[in-house]
């Protein structure tokens, strides 16, 4: 992590403002304005070309304050990304725990848990301080504005946030405005006025009187792309010459001026321009592959020395990017005099990011290129590693690149739609794509995400996500683990954490133990978010069958194993919540709530299997009656019910269900055991004496046989036998 007091040298680019061209207008009435703005809030929302970065820089350079600069691309896309150049940034300025970045690196980062607050705390130490997101319209994910959000509103006073877009960002506008605490700077407020226009040109060595410059202003609006594609479109001839020929609107102006300039290049020039048009990065050699141009550095160096909308991204002339507005018209003038030329040129931009590990940039070239299989190839083979990054967001958008013919024509792509929607937020996607992915045709095909084949892939997306019911959920999971039968892999562990579930709800608990203990051994090594869930299931089955300290331990060490991974909210992580849940229902003390409150989050936060939410109701009901809270246990017991109308073949946790739904409506009318009365009655089932209860509770043999006619009286029976079964019947017993 940086440190205050960084020199700006020291930088990456994207963390520093652009390199200011040799040419541009001091916009003294615009940084006066900015001066003048206290708002925590500084929107500069304008099209394309109308001089947002070159008001922000200017605006930071002048300001005496320090800049925490951010300039955003494509790929920063990803609450993930974003908030580790978030903080980057903000180690500029101010201290920064080197947490944030090491959490932020975990295969599901604790952004909750960890990252925001220790991002709060290094806002609310920092001096008065500026920062810039500019390109912010490139964040589409409602994930990233909650990042920026929460920027926004720990700034400390005398800060400021700069937004530099070309879209109104979806924060609350309506009501910063309200409050005050947003400064609005729009196209009207950063077109230049007539004496920037006149400096402008005189700054392009062009001569213009006041009628020119009035017809310049006519003509642009002030707008300062089309200003400075005019000046270089001018050529040295006198403006008053040409200036009439120009019609249209902004857009269309634009696309003449590139023309106009591109013809006053020489032809290697052009070709050069053009042919680098397809990119959103220039380096020497991306430069050389794409064009097969020996001196491409050359020219990049050429281009920029002229002016030609190369904006130069580091100090040392190696990384240069073209003006967003420049870059389009440049392609499309490509496409107009040489079709088909520019799928090609992706092609090989694409081939570049594939040598240097960039799947971002190397989808988003095939995409461009039409190339969708390839494409679709790249996004199955890096899903995985995307997501153990905690880069969710990053694959959700890069499925949302294709279209649902093209990844329905696509079964690898498909399966991953399924994987990657059923794990996501949106219940309506997951259902539909975990449909689409379990039911499409698979074979045996190598799957190019790690999985043993495409059939062995889909069964074991089925046995996760189980549409069908417990009873094909263990026929899936057999399958899976059968193909998937090579130790020493993510998706061997996987498949063993279903097979040990799928036993388990469908009534084989003994057989679950073997599977589950593999793969958390297994998991241990190659797949941790595995491990944890099967050590959580393993905690939770003890607990189920009353062996506590067996469960305590299982629990504990998926605890220690959460805390050493710093998993974030995570459904790996619901198995040992509900077990933690279960252990501490045995103490009054215990505090249930913090566990209740954490399962709820947690089903609040994923696309929770129906099964998975039905063991989730099942558990935390039964918690419920044992802490005697007749309100929850009712909700949790409904809540079930509820879940079985479309889950009916949901093997043991039916039961269970039921058994809940019981013991609620017994609880209407019963009166509640004591705590005492429960563990006398957890010790009907043994063949422990009288005598040899009272031993066991530590009381006396009179207090043991209190407690039988309590018990016996409040469940209203007169034998051993019928309480065990009346118990188990209601749920206050686990089954025989």
């Amino acid at each position: 992590m940086t440190v205050p007091g960084t020199p700006s040298a020291d930088l990456p680019a994207k963390l520093r403002p652009p390199r200011a061209r040799v040419r541009a207008v001091e916009r003294r009435a615009l940084l006066e304005a900015l001066a003048a703005a206290p708002e925590p809030l500084v929107l500069m929302c304008a099209p394309a070309g109308t001089g947002k970065t070159t008001a922000l820089r200017q605006w930071t350079e002048a300001d005496g304050r320090p800049t925490a600069w951010v300039q955003l691309e494509h790929s920063d896309d990803d609450p993930v990304v974003l908030l580790i150049y978030l903080a980057r940034a903000l180690g500029t300025v101010t201290h920064v725990d080197r947490g944030v970045e090491e959490s932020l690196g975990l295969a599901v980062p604790p952004v909750r848990e960890r990252v925001l607050p220790m991002l709060a705390d290094s806002l609310a130490a920092a001096p008065p301080f500026v920062m810039v997101l500019d390109d912010a319209h490139l964040l589409q994910s409602a994930k990233c504005w909650d990042a920026v959000a929460f920027v926004l509103r720990g700034l400390p006073p005398g800060a400021q946030l700069a937004l530099g877009t070309r879209a109104d960002p979806p924060l609350p506008l309506a009501r910063l405005r309200a409050s005050g605490e947003l400064a609005e700077f729009r196209a009207q407020q950063l077109a230049l006025d007539p004496s920037e226009v006149a400096e402008l040109v005189r700054l392009h060595g062009c001569e213009a009187d006041e009628a020119v410059v009035d017809a310049l202003l006519s003509l642009t609006e002030g707008w300062a792309t089309g200003l400075h594609l005019a000046c270089l479109a001018a050529g040295g001839r006198p403006l008053e010459e040409w200036l009439p020929r120009i019609r249209g609107e902004r857009r269309e102006i634009a696309a003449y001026l590139t023309s106009e300039v591109l013809d006053g290049q020489p032809a290697d020039v052009q070709d050069f321009l053009l042919e680098t048009s397809v990119l959103t990065e220039l380096t020497p050699a991306l430069c050389k592959l794409v064009t097969g141009r020996e001196d491409a550095g050359e020219l990049l160096s050429l281009a920029a020395r002229r002016e030609l909308f190369v904006i130069p991204l580091g100090d040392e002339c190696h990384q240069y990017r073209y003006h967003h507005l420049f870059a389009e018209m440049l392609e499309a003038e490509l496409e107009a005099r040489h079709p088909g030329e520019r799928d090609e040129l992706h092609r090989r931009a694409a081939g570049w990011y594939a040598d240097h590990d960039d799947p971002d940039a190397e989808v988003r070239h095939l995409l461009a290129a039409g190339e969708i299989a390839a494409a679709g190839d790249v996004v199955v083979g890096a899903w995985r590693g995307m997501w153990n990054r905690g880069q969710s967001e990053t694959v959700r958008r890069w499925l949302e690149s294709f279209d649902d013919r093209q990844v329905l024509g696509h079964k690898a792509l498909t399966l991953t739609a399924g994987w990657v929607y059923t794990a996501l937020d949106d219940g309506k996607l997951g259902e539909r794509w975990g449909g689409a992915a379990c039911g499409a045709p698979m074979d045996d095909a190598p799957s190019p995400d790690g999985a043993a084949s495409l059939r062995s892939s889909q069964a074991l997306l089925r046995a996760t996500v189980a549409p069908d019911g417990v009873r094909r959920m263990r026929e899936d999971a057999e399958l899976a683990a059968s193909l998937e039968r090579t130790p020493g892999t993510s998706w061997y562990a996987d498949a063993q954490v279903s097979l040990g579930v799928a036993r388990w709800l469908s009534g084989s608990v003994q057989r679950a133990f073997y599977p589950l203990a593999v793969a958390a051994r297994e998991g241990s090594v190659h797949n941790p978010s595995a491990e944890l869930a099967a050590l959580g299931y393993l905690a939770l089955i003890a607990a189920d069958e009353m062996e506590w300290d067996v469960a305590q331990e299982y629990e504990g060490r998926a605890a220690a194993r959460l805390a050493e991974l710093g998993f974030g909210t995570s459904r790996r992580c619901l198995p040992m919540l509900l077990a933690r849940a279960k252990l501490l229902a045995r103490d009054p003390a215990a505090d249930v709530e913090g566990v209740s409150r954490d399962v709820d989050r947690l089903l609040g936060h994923m696309v929770p299997h129906p099964w998975m939410g039905l063991l989730a109701h099942v558990v935390m009901g039964e918690v419920a009656l044992e802490r005697y809270d007749a309100a929850v246990a009712e909700a949790h017991a409904s809540a079930a019910v509820a879940v079985l109308e479309r889950f009916p073949d949901a093997g043991l946790l039916r039961r269970r269900a039921e058994r809940l739904r019981g013991a609620v409506e017994l609880a209407r009318v019963a009166e509640p055991l004591t705590p005492a009365e429960r563990r006398v009655l957890e010790l009907l089932p043994t063949y422990f004496t009288e005598p040899q209860m009272a031993e066991q509770l530590f009381v006396s043999r009179n207090t043991v046989k209190s407690h039988l006619k309590g018990v016996y009286r409040k469940l209203e029976v007169s034998s051993r036998a019928d309480a065990v079964r009346r118990a188990r019947d209601t749920g206050l017993l686990p089954p025989a």
